[in-house]
């Protein structure tokens, strides 16, 4: 059995258009809360400073399937799962469903994420991707049917 992190929300007024439906970009806005959420969960901060330095978690792919849209005031949950471990970077996996007890748990849309870890040096203006440590990996197994697998 998967073990998910779920984000609960609703859309609020500036997330959506003049038809007052959620603009699609928010939904990737989401996806990256539910990961700042999960990370959290886990110990992780998303975002490591030291001096002219910092490590963080920049996307190397992005996607969402929409299935029916979201309107002004609808709850929701956008849950994460963690689908793949690799050498250097983490894919989730989302669903996004209805919450609100109407419709709950419809479908509304489902996503992909690959977040890479990488380091920044600010000085020098270089940006690289870094083998997961031992740690960061055990952290992020804790979540059950988290698999290491392949590499970047």
């Amino acid at each position: 059995m998967e073990h998910s992190f779920v984000l609960k929300r609703r859309v609020a007024f500036h997330e959506t258009d003049m038809a007052g439906l959620a603009h699609f970009s928010n939904f990737f806005r989401w996806m990256e809360e539910a990961e700042h959420g999960f990370l959290d969960s886990i110990g992780l901060a998303p975002v490591v400073k030291d001096r002219a330095t910092f490590w963080g978690w920049p996307r190397s792919k992005a996607s969402c399937d929409y299935k029916e849209p979201l309107r002004f005031g609808d709850a929701f949950d956008c849950e994460l799962v963690v689908k793949q471990i690799k050498m250097k970077s983490v894919v989730y996996r989302f669903r996004f469903t209805r919450s609100d007890d109407s419709a709950a748990n419809r479908l509304i849309a489902k996503g992909e994420m690959t977040s890479v870890y990488a380091k920044f040096d600010v000085e020098k203006d270089t940006m690289f991707a870094l083998d997961l440590s031992e740690e960061l990996l055990s952290r992020i197994e804790e979540m059950p049917g988290a698999a290491v697998v392949g590499s970047a």
